[in-house]
């Protein structure tokens, strides 16, 4: 994310959008190859003397904005610090301001009254810790920001890094949003799942309109429209932003409030020069659904496993049961895992099941849980508890139990 004053945008009308950069010109290639050059060069070196050579490479730029909106991502995303100290500075510094306070007052050029210098308190700390005097004297305020050490830095590819300044414009603009509108359209059902994941990940409150055929209307409360928590909301929803790319058909229309108190309109959708540095996220949530899924795969069932591919539509908002299973003969059944402890995410999941009135969903319900079976009473289709790991002979006992014909 960027700072406010590095947010560079223009007007259209009630409309506003981001200054993007063009990221295959010459010119931002340049400025993004140096600024990697410049913090490569000051691995292992302090903040301040990383700070003063990219102050001395920026010149006189007239575009100084968009240099510093780089370095603000190179430093936040692509640079590790440490304290390089062998003691804890704040401990030093006690010793010797306890040490400095006794011999008070210290002197440049010790004499006859006043024979004890800084030098003196520094050379007798150190002899009681076994250190340097040198050694001690660069520790004292090593835990400052400007003299920790640029421990790692992971150097990107120009292009990229210009991409991702674009990408973070477009972030810091959702930063005044009061409502996100999205419309996500003839996508892959992988793909509306892993967007509702990320929009359940950073808490954004929500209503979900649609099903898989028509698409989905989404929309998203945005940070102004909050009372309280708004910087950290907002933040999430800015997050948010790049998951949203990772669709290949939608589009999107923030209502912003600018810091006058008027309101403009930015819009983008799939055509947009914008790209995501999120990854495609990893097939399964969890240990538990991974080793479950491996186990199944060798059970001897004709039922086959997969991953989330249904979405089950409760109006408001979706809940994507965990696996779907397909039998040869046509029958199919959901699985959905409750093993997640915090009350108010097990309230919020017994809630959609009991909302859902699936018959074909079966439950899988820890026994760490504060949930009986009265709990779960009201659901039309089977439920066990497990201990540490759920066994696929259950499971199966399950789905052949759903489709007998007592069943």
């Amino acid at each position: 994310m960027l700072s406010s004053e590095l947010l560079l945008t223009r007007r259209r009308g009630p409309y506003v959008e981001p200054c993007y950069l063009d990221p295959g010109a010459a010119r931002y290639l340049d400025l993004a190859a140096g600024l990697i050059e410049c913090f490569t060069q000051h691995e292992g070196q302090p903040r301040r003397l990383l700070r003063q050579a990219l102050d001395h490479f920026e010149g006189d730029r007239t575009d100084y904005r968009v240099q510093r909106g780089l370095v603000k991502l190179l430093f936040d995303e692509r640079s590790q610090f440490r304290i390089d100290a062998p003691l804890p500075p704040e401990e030093l510094r006690r010793q010797v301001f306890a040490l400095s306070r006794e011999q008070h007052p210290l002197v440049s050029e010790p004499n006859l009254i006043y024979p004890v210098t800084r030098q003196h308190v520094l050379d007798q700390v150190a002899l009681h810790h076994g250190l340097p005097a040198q050694t001690l004297d660069l520790a004292l305020y090593a835990d400052l920001p400007e003299q920790h050490l640029l421990e790692r830095f992971t150097a990107p590819e120009p292009q990229a890094l210009l991409h991702r300044y674009n990408l973070a414009l477009a972030q810091t603009l959702l930063l005044r949003c009061e409502l996100l509108r999205l419309s996500v359209k003839r996508n892959l059902p992988v793909r509306y799942k892993q967007l509702f994941k990320f929009i359940k990940f950073y808490r954004l409150i929500h209503t979900i309109q649609g099903d898989l055929d028509a698409g989905y209307e989404i929309h998203l409360d945005g940070p102004l429209s909050m009372f309280r928590l708004t910087q950290k909301y907002g933040f999430q929803m800015a997050l948010f932003l790049p998951a949203l790319l990772l669709c290949t058909r939608w589009g999107m229309s923030a209502s912003l409030i600018w810091p006058d108190g008027s309101h403009r309109e930015f819009v983008l959708d799939d055509q947009c020069p914008l790209v995501s540095h999120y990854r495609d996220q990893t097939l399964y949530d969890s240990l538990l659904e991974e080793t479950f899924a491996q186990r199944f795969e060798q059970a001897q069932t004709d039922w086959q496993l997969e991953r989330e591919t249904e979405i089950v539509n409760l109006k408001e908002t979706v809940m994507i049961p965990d696996f779907t299973f397909r039998h040869p003969d046509g029958r199919t059944a959901l699985l959905e895992i409750v093993g997640f402890w915090r009350p108010e995410y097990l309230r919020r999941k017994l809630d959609k099941l009991r909302q859902a009135q699936r018959a074909d969903l079966i439950v899988a319900v820890s026994r760490d849980l504060n949930v009986c079976e009265e709990d779960l009473a009201e659901l039309p289709g089977g439920v066990f508890f497990f201990k540490s790991r759920i066994q696929p002979r259950e499971v199966i006992a399950q789905l052949e139990q759903l489709h007998s014909p007592t069943a």
